[in-house]
This record gives C-alpha cells, sequence and structure tokens, in this order.
C-alpha cells in the first residue's frame, strides 16, 4: 500500500493526527543534525531522527526538537496496517 505525507513543514512543535488503526510512520529531516521525540496523548515519549521509522497508533501526536534553535524540516509519511 503506498504512504500518505501526514505532514511536511517546520520540525519544532509539528502537531500530526495518526488515521485511525495506526500505523508506521517515516520521519526525513532537513538537516542530519536533527533530532527530538514524539509525544502522544497518553505521554508516550518515543525517539526519532532522520529515517525513523515508528509504528504508533492512532491520535494526536506532536514531534519536538531536542534544539528548537535548530532551524529543520520535517516530512512525515505514514503507511497504514
Amino acid at each position: 500500500m503506498p504512504s500518505e505525507t501526514l505532514y511536511d513543514g517546520p520540525l519544532h512543535e509539528a502537531t500530526f493526527y495518526v488515521p485511525s488503526g495506526g500505523g508506521i510512520l517515516r520521519f526525513r529531516f532537513s538537516d542530519l543534525r536533527a533530532g527530538g521525540y514524539v509525544r502522544s496523548r497518553d505521554g508516550s515519549l518515543f525517539r526519532v531522527q532522520p529515517g525513523t521509522r515508528l509504528l504508533l497508533s492512532a491520535g494526536h501526536q506532536v514531534l519536538t526538537l531536542y534544539d528548537p534553535k535548530l532551524m529543520a524540516r520535517v516530512s512525515i509519511s505514514f503507511e497504514p496496517l
């Protein structure tokens, strides 16, 4: 099944929604020095860096950059289960 882009824009405090059923997300950063974490509604934290793939359940997610002064972009693609 083809992937769809959930978010493409500034990395820090990137807010996105994973469709029902959840799926695999791939994170592509414009700056290879970038890294951060995804925070779920239930308080779970997942570390992300360029090329990370995560299996996330449905719902609202927020991606936060470790260094908020770093000007980077992220593209988050989604592959349903």
